[in-house]
């Protein structure tokens, strides 16, 4: 079974509605994931999810978030080999694919959700306003593209306040990106926040390449099939802040106290996963292009997978450089002192940073 939010209506209706503010803040951050005392207040009042235990439980149900691309290639395999079944039997494990770390934060912080994948950008946000998280295991360190189809567009200085830059939603790991070129290029980490509009990576591909859009800050495989279909790179994000971490698994505090065996296991899990694809990306890519229905095939899984600068690693990277620049812009009001100070200890021995 999955799980997704509810849209607001076709692409084109997205894109005339979805401009962020002039200059967004942590404050804008925040509001497009419904984090922080307000919805804290709302979880306590609600009690959790029933059955499956609430945000900090121990019940039979396991929530588990994921999203699209193949950052979450580990989290696919392992659904597909039902490792977490064999490990924790008489347990359920319900896989609700949502747009973003936002809907995670929002997921897990409502007892909706027991654990679940977010970009670094919405982890941290949540973790400043005062979620009581933090980080079971990275997935991996992927390079982020703003690709642009239009050739008028070859540097930020082309983009014009109409001109719409795809990215999931202020505060997501790519619009960070987009605020950091902007300071780069245009000596103004700002310029571009206008132009930022909320929609997911799927959507954002085809709003792109249908001319829609100036721009789109996604992911792999996404950018790699914007490249595909006619565009151009504009941004790496390795050029901006070196290799980086890019999705984490987290969850709150109290479920990982009530629930080692949960944790454990979706620790070892990811670790096993990302052996695999790094060991034998051919089976990773068969198993993902299965899991697709063939829409992708395993040649072309393969070749996303062993792209350069990809790295499927436990092992948070660039997570404190992240941090001061958000807070530097104003997204954060605090930053972590140490890495470690964020995470469990299923990776706090890990070369982290």
């Amino acid at each position: 079974m999955t799980w997704t939010p509810k849209s607001s209506g076709a692409v084109g209706d997205r894109l005339a509605s979805s401009a962020g503010p002039r200059s967004y803040s942590r404050r804008d951050a925040l509001r497009f994931g419904a984090t922080g005392a307000g919805l804290l207040a709302m979880t306590a009042a609600c009690g959790g999810s029933g059955d499956s235990g609430g945000s900090g439980g121990s019940g039979e149900e396991i929530n588990i978030s994921q999203g699209s691309g193949i950052s979450y290639a580990a989290l696919i395999i392992i659904q597909a080999k039902g490792w977490l079944e064999q490990d924790l039997p008489g347990r359920k494990i319900s896989w609700k694919t949502v747009s973003g770390g936002a809907a995670t934060r929002d997921g897990i912080v409502s007892g909706s959700l027991h654990l679940g994948v977010s970009g670094l950008g919405p982890y941290l946000i949540g973790w400043d306003a005062g979620v009581p998280w933090k980080v079971v295991s990275s997935l991996n360190d992927m390079p982020l593209w703003l690709v642009a189809k239009d050739p008028r567009f070859r540097s930020l200085k082309d983009f014009g306040p109409k001109d719409q830059i795809a990215a999931v939603s202020p505060g997501s790991i790519q619009s960070v990106m987009v605020q950091k070129a902007a300071q780069q290029q245009l000596g103004d980490a700002h310029a571009l926040d206008k132009n930022i509009a909320a929609m997911a990576h799927p959507e954002a591909l085809q709003a792109l390449i249908g001319g829609q859009l100036a721009g789109a800050y996604t992911s792999p495989p996404f950018q790699f099939q914007a490249l595909e279909q006619g565009a151009r790179k504009l941004v790496d994000s390795y050029d901006l802040f070196g290799q980086h971490g890019f999705n984490v698994m987290v969850t709150t505090e109290e479920y990982a106290a009530k629930n080692t065996d949960v944790i454990n296991s979706v620790y070892k899990n990811i670790t096993r996963a990302n052996d695999l694809i790094t060991n034998t990306p051919a089976e990773a890519a068969q198993i993902l292009s299965q899991a697709e229905k063939g829409k992708i095939s395993p040649a072309k899984y393969q070749e996303y997978l062993t792209y350069k600068g990809i790295e499927f690693t436990t092992t948070p990277h660039g997570l404190l450089k992240l941090s001061a620049f958000m807070k530097e812009v104003g997204v954060l009001k605090k930053t972590p002192a140490d890495w470690r100070d964020v995470v469990f200890d299923t990776i706090k021995g890990e070369n982290g940073s």
